[in-house]
């Protein structure tokens, strides 16, 4: 992919690009302790009503990896929220200023994912994570970055006609009854 404009003989076709408001990633590292903190850090943040707009867990062998995004104006809550726990606390890893980049590929093959990472990496945009969907492919990287990385996208992309992408404009905040 030395000259990618000459190897791609037309654009990627693609169903829109979602872009999320300014968000901090909470890390939950595996230190190898035989209790998964994912469960308990998960419950804490359903009790004290902490949306979790983006969320990514997995095992591997013994390994357990989790990850999640949070509202910017959410991590005091959480830090507050872990404070009783210290095993818990010492488990996570914070990365502010990050925000979603979400593509909605049309009938697209393996070639959109590859590309996608290709392109960023190329442009030496960070990725904190990503996940994929039968729907979407969302990408993690720095929030002031994130119309850059749809610059770069959509040079190899093809959005439908009357279309742009978008920000996430409605938050939703939980409250007790």
């Amino acid at each position: 992919m030395n000259n990618t404009k000459e190897s791609i003989d037309k654009k990627i076709r693609i169903n829109g690009i979602k872009l999320s408001a300014e968000l901090v990633q909470v890390n939950l590292l595996n230190r190898f302790f035989p209790k998964d903190f994912r469960v308990l850090f998960f419950q804490l943040l359903a009790q004290h009503q902490i949306n979790i707009p983006f969320i990514l867990t997995s095992v591997m062998g013994e390994e357990i990896i989790g990850s999640c995004c949070v509202a910017a104006e959410d991590i005091h809550r959480i830090k507050m929220v872990v404070e009783g726990e210290p095993k818990l606390k010492e488990n996570l890893e914070y990365i502010p200023g990050v925000g979603t980049l979400s593509i909605f590929p049309h009938h697209s093959k393996l070639k959109l994912l590859g590309l996608s990472f290709y392109l960023l990496g190329k442009q030496h945009l960070p990725l904190y994570g990503m996940a994929s969907s039968i729907s979407s492919l969302t990408f993690i990287t720095d929030y002031s970055q994130l119309d850059r990385a749809v610059s770069i996208l959509l040079e190899y992309m093809d959005l439908p006609r009357n279309h742009a992408p978008f920000r996430t404009e409605i938050h939703v905040i939980q409250r007790k009854r």
